[in-house]
């Protein structure tokens, strides 16, 4: 993109704080001064995991643990099990147009490094499979099957070889859809086995990740707690309850599980958290509290504060009313805001300069000497809060551009006046691919970030317009019962990926 075009793009300024500096246009515009093609081509160092199904993963570094291949990138932690695993290529050069998605695995969010997708649950099958060989075929679960094996085993409640025959059967069906990334169907089977089998610790650890995914706290508490009777030496399972501590804001018990899940294995992404709570715990050490009924707000104790902190839980309810009705869901739990002054936001949420708003499970806020609500925060607040309607109504499985690209137009905003910029990229083969842009935009260059979050706009007008509301929370349901989201679009739009680029480009051109 030449220059001066990317610099009039800048010049625009979208009202939001969450990208506090295009505010300062001037200074923007004059300090922009590489392409956009340059900043998708940057190369790295690190190692690519080639698969058994062809697909390479670009990751900072990989390390084997036990049966697991674990791995890092964008800043979380992920693993899956190294039968899926074909070679791993260390010290690669990696241009990132060479980056591959990763089908399963993705993360709740940023700053919550809980790898809580497994590829295979490994749950200990002490019963032969061989009499249900055929119980996955022709790569789906074959329910007919698996309905015929649960009614013998209704109709035979004493006999134990009908028993255990219908519980290995579920437990391969579940074993499937865990590596389809079929969530909800692995959620109810689960929660069928474990009434067969409450003490496998394996499914329960599966079963309780999937509800924290989806937000459900309590019930993921509940169902890890009776885990903990049964298992006292998990180090998976005290980090889970450590995360389901976490995100209820009870730091206290939270650091003590993930300090036990260090003491049975170190395990850097359980390393990251208990820091990550430490550093919260010094900074919002003095602060106030109040709370709503679907909100749990902190804040640093002045009286000034205190006024802000009530606008904003008034504005947040109204916002979550409003979000009810468009995305056809409502959180089952509270959701947690802090207010932040100063450079404590920075020093606790390790982001950018340019990021001025966070949600990584709470939504953070540098109010920065603000004493009452103005229309920039309201809109951040409802920007946010939709951030964390589609993180548990998805649990974790939207893709950025769609869920930054909702944020914004739930917030009101509007991609009209980039229209004629937008026209020019294409003309220019400069328009990035929705594809390419599933995964965090913190970690991109503020230039192309600052593109990344208007294109996400532009996609959501576009499906608004041409498919509606409708389609849209069509596509967020599917998205939790499929492997990639590519697949949700098959299934709910019929049409891939490079289909859905061209109607969006030919969208573009034709306003």
């Amino acid at each position: 993109m030449p220059k001066n075009a990317l610099a009039c793009f800048m010049k625009f300024t979208t009202r939001r704080l969450e990208i506090i500096n295009w505010l300062r246009t001037s200074t923007v515009a004059m300090g922009i001064g590489i392409s956009l093609c340059q900043v998708l081509t940057t190369a790295s160092y690190g190692d690519v995991i080639i698969l058994k199904n062809g697909k390479r993963i670009s990751v900072e570094r990989s390390w084997e643990e036990g049966n697991k291949l674990r791995y890092e990138k964008d800043g979380n932690v992920f693993g899956f099990s190294k039968d899926l695993v074909e070679k791993v290529e260390t010290g690669t050069y990696i241009p990132d147009s060479e980056e591959s998605t990763v089908p399963t695995g993705r993360p709740v969010s940023k700053s919550i490094p809980i790898e809580i997708l497994h590829e295979d649950l490994s749950i200990e099958n002490k019963h032969s499979l061989n009499s249900i060989s055929e119980i996955i075929k022709e790569g789906k679960a074959d329910n007919k099957k698996l309905g015929e094996i649960e009614n013998e085993a209704r109709l035979n409640p004493r006999d134990m070889d009908k028993q255990n025959r219908y519980r290995s059967a579920l437990m391969e069906v579940i074993n499937w859809q865990f590596k389809q990334g079929e969530q909800a169907d692995a959620m109810r089977n689960l929660q069928q086995y474990l009434r067969m089998d409450p003490g496998n610790l394996q499914a329960s650890i599966a079963l309780g990740s999937l509800y924290l995914r989806q937000g459900q706290y309590l019930h993921a508490e509940d169902i890890l707690s009776q885990a903990q009777v049964r298992n006292n030496d998990s180090s998976e399972l005290y980090y889970l309850l450590g995360a389901t501590y976490y995100l209820q804001d009870r730091n206290g018990m939270a650091s003590r599980a993930l300090r036990r899940s260090l003491e049975l294995g170190f395990r850097p992404e359980v390393d990251h958290l208990l820091k990550k709570i430490e550093e919260e715990n010094w900074a919002e050490n003095a602060f106030k509290q109040a709370n709503s009924l679907h909100f749990v707000i902190k804040y640093e104790g002045t009286e000034g504060n205190e006024v802000l902190g009530r606008e904003i839980l008034l504005s947040l309810e109204r916002s979550f009313t409003e979000l009810e009705s468009a995305l056809n869901y409502s959180p089952r739990e509270s959701i947690s805001v802090v207010l932040y002054t100063g450079e404590v936001f920075r020093d606790v949420t390790r982001t950018p300069n340019w990021v001025g708003a966070i949600n990584d499970g709470k939504i953070r806020l540098p109010i920065k000497g603000l004493s009452r609500l103005d229309d920039d925060l309201r809109k951040i607040l409802k920007h946010e809060l939709t951030h964390s309607f589609l993180r548990l109504k998805t649990a974790g499985t939207c893709p950025v551009w769609l869920n930054e690209g909702l944020a914004q137009y739930e917030a009101g905003d509007s991609a009209r006046q980039f229209f004629p910029l937008f026209k020019q990229t294409i003309s220019e083969n400069n328009f990035l691919q929705l594809k390419r842009l599933e995964g965090p935009f913190v970690h991109l260059p503020y230039a192309t970030a600052s593109w990344a979050y208007q294109e996400s706009l532009v996609a959501v007008e576009f499906l608004v317009k041409s498919y509606g509301l409708g389609e849209i929370r069509r596509l967020l349901e599917q998205s939790v019962n499929s492997a990639d989201f590519e697949t949700t679009l098959r299934t709910v739009l019929r049409k891939d990926y490079a289909e859905l680029q061209r109607e969006l480009q030919d969208f573009v051109t034709n306003q």
